[in-house]
């Protein structure tokens, strides 16, 4: 049995229902004679799904992610034909090979809760609460011709299997918890067996313990040769019920992708910001939600992208025209620590998903023949924070160096969105890349006031004018240092370390930098201002979209701020994955003994 959405639409209808009109009841307009309102008729549709194809076949369970409000419930209830009256529907639904799209009411009533059934999200509008909970689950079967003891029996049975406690089936729907609720109407869609199963949050109000049992009860019905479709906005419980999730925006698919590659690998930049959102135990990373809000569903855009304004690698064709789906990009293992590209997986986006920023091939750097880098290789993406740890003296700042554009390769390639750095104009580059240096006595000028030190990149690029000045104080906030004129024109000498560390952050972020790329950016501050540092760089990351290269050689203040760390030692990356994945199970001996080392201190 299979279950298959085809160019799916539903919108609803908006009528103007609700406007008073200042009349009393012996009023009549439309024949409303006792509420003064006028019934009036549709003056516009809002769009719940738009042009969903997906199929869930015999033996699999289909997730589908998302925010709410993006039309998760509606296409489970759409499975159904259990719509609104007022919903509007275009395409076809098929249930192993039948169109049901145009079948009515009694003729559906053969085939809900036999061939398919649901859970549905909210108890509190399904349940009866005038009614034990085993005559509820018992109903169906009751329907069906079943005695009532029989079916009483094959109730309880269900209840047991589904771990509610015995003799709870007795009480009524109030008197037992949420988490049992969710589970009795789990056993009412189970209870006919049928051949499809639709879920709708089911695992919303359970704990970890019985979530982690529904997960097993959804893997054996899909064992069983049952179709799943799973409504859920835990990714985790995803990921381990699901053989693939389809990712759904503002009622439209953005990415259909392996379930196993959900948290590490996604494509789209909505799916990875989902992911982001999402609490996972053993991340230690600060959770970021997805900026800003989606858009309006009354005035949907006819053309570009629906995430465009939400999006953090946007480019001007995204405004413009709606992307086609392309096969999800492969991923080189040594790059990214893994991935795949397996037929049938697609994202929705113009620039094939996220997009490469930085691309280092190959690199090969040495001093007086002393080799430093010995051909690295390594890609950073748009919107990420890629954190390379290692030792002083095993490469960090001399391939951050090369990155930035300040010294050169002896050979390899190092691009930039594409093109080879040593091609971009210098100016035209450093205006994309801002660069914290790791000394910042160093790299400010003794002979500037902190003021000047700031507004320096703003004449440089020759947009230094009137509203300069509280640019540059914003940016002094920014980073929790004072914006009076007092401070504003000290001399780099009259700071400490972590002030003058402060300003050069501020300095690298006064244009908007692209790529941030952070030497030891945080070495010299004390725990409580570098905690507020790294806070800020997140926001930055999420809000701005910033790309980010973070050298340090903290691996634990890298395992806080960092989606990936790249370990380099001696020359060579010898581990790049996931943070979490770095941290909780390395792999090199040398990052296994950086790990253990930091433990002790």
């Amino acid at each position: 049995m299979s279950l298959i959405f085809k160019n799916l639409n539903v919108k609803y209808g908006i009528s103007d229902i609700s406007v008073d009109t200042g009349m009393d009841d012996s009023t009549c307009i439309d024949g409303d004679t006792d509420t003064g309102t006028v019934t009036g008729a549709t003056i516009g549709t809002i769009t719940a799904l738009d042009n969903i194809s997906l199929e869930i076949n015999k033996g699999e369970c289909v997730a589908v992610v998302g925010e709410s409000g993006s039309g998760k419930s509606t296409l489970s209830l759409a499975s159904m034909k259990l719509l609104a009256p007022n919903a509007l529907v275009s395409g076809q639904i098929f249930l192993d090979g039948m169109d049901i799209s145009n079948l009515n009411d009694k003729e559906m009533e053969k085939i809900r809760w036999n061939k398919i059934s649901i859970v549905f999200q909210n108890y509190g509008d399904v349940l009866n609460p005038v009614h034990r909970v085993i005559d509820q689950v018992a109903e169906p079967l009751i329907k069906n011709g079943e005695s009532s003891s029989a079916a009483q029996s094959k109730s309880r049975e269900m209840l047991d299997y589904l771990k509610i406690k015995k003799d709870r089936g007795n009480l009524y729907p109030h008197q037992i918890s949420a988490g049992e609720r969710q589970r009795v109407l789990m056993a009412m869609a189970l209870i006919t067996d049928p051949d499809i199963l639709v879920m709708d949050e089911p695992a919303a109000s359970v704990d970890a313990i019985t979530k982690s049992y529904l997960a097993v009860v959804i893997k054996q019905q899909v064992d069983a040769g049952k179709s799943v479709l799973l409504i859920t906005h835990d990714l985790s419980f995803a990921t381990h019920c699901s053989d693939h999730i389809a990712v759904l925006y503002f009622g439209r698919i953005l990415e259909l992708l392996p379930s196993r590659e959900l948290l590490d690998a996604p494509r789209h930049p909505y799916t990875r910001a989902l992911v982001r959102s999402f609490p996972i135990i053993g991340r230690a990373k600060d959770l970021a939600g997805v900026r800003g809000v989606p858009p309006s569903q009354i005035s949907r855009a006819t053309q570009g992208c629906i995430f465009q304004q939400r999006c953090t690698q946007s480019i001007d064709i995204c405004s413009k025209l709606q992307p086609q789906a392309t096969s999800r990009g492969s991923m080189k293992s040594e790059d990214h620590g893994g991935g795949s590209n397996e037929d049938g997986y697609y994202v929705v986006c113009h620039r094939g998903g996220i997009a490469t920023m930085i691309s280092v091939k190959n690199i090969l750097k040495s001093y007086e023949n002393i080799e430093v880098l010995k051909g690295v290789s390594l890609v950073l993406e748009e919107g990420e924070i890629l954190a390379l740890v290692g030792e002083t003296g095993s490469g960090k700042t001399t391939l951050a160096y090369l990155v930035a554009g300040t010294i050169e390769p002896d050979s390899g390639e190092i691009n930039f969105r594409g093109r080879d750095v040593g091609n971009i104009d210098r100016k035209e580059f450093s205006r994309m890349v801002g660069l914290i240096y790791q000394s910042p006595r160093d790299s400010i000028s003794h002979r500037f006031t902190i003021f000047e030190a700031i507004a320096e990149p703003l004449r440089i690029h020759g947009l230094f004018d009137d509203g300069s000045a509280k640019r540059i104080k914003n940016a002094l906030k920014e980073v929790q240092l004072p914006d009076e004129d007092y401070f504003i024109q000290k001399y780099p000498h009259e700071l400490s370390g972590g002030e003058l560390q402060r300003v050069a952050i501020a300095r690298a972020l006064i244009l908007e930098p692209d790529l941030l790329i952070a030497d030891e950016s945080t070495s010299f501050l004390d725990p409580s201002v570098q905690a507020k540092i790294l806070k800020l760089l997140l926001d930055l990351q999420n809000e701005r979209g910033i790309s980010m290269l973070f050298v340090t050689h903290d691996i634990g203040v890298a395992r806080k701020v960092s989606d990936r760390i790249a370990v380099l030692h001696d020359g060579n990356i010898v581990e790049n994955a996931p943070s979490h994945c770095v941290i909780e199970n390395p792999q090199h001996p040398y990052t296994k003994l950086l790990i253990e080392t930091v433990k002790r201190v």
